[in-house]
């Protein structure tokens, strides 16, 4: 964890509204999140100057984010194969 890292009941209630803002799905991967595998990541790193703010926020799980680190990545809608196939879901 990093020592920019956020925490306290603020912090847990951003993270639950940017988690159901983003429907519990990885931005990155489109993995379906659950438990302590769903986080918050900041798309502006704190390290970079980036706020506790849901514009800056997406859902992500531990393992993007992990991967994603301190680098910035433009957030994107993801949409499900299936769905764009016409697949009722």
């Amino acid at each position: 964890m990093s020592k920019l890292s956020s925490t306290g009941k603020v912090w847990d209630a951003l993270r639950l509204a940017c988690l159901n803002r983003d429907g519990w799905v990885c931005a990155y991967c489109g993995k379906h999140l659950e438990g302590a595998d769903a986080t918050a990541d900041h798309i502006v790193p704190k390290a970079a100057g980036g706020k506790d703010e849901m514009s800056n926020l997406l859902a992500a799980c531990v393992k993007c984010n992990g991967m994603k680190q301190d680098k910035m990545y433009e957030r994107t809608l993801w949409l499900h194969p299936l769905l764009l196939a016409g697949v009722r879901l």
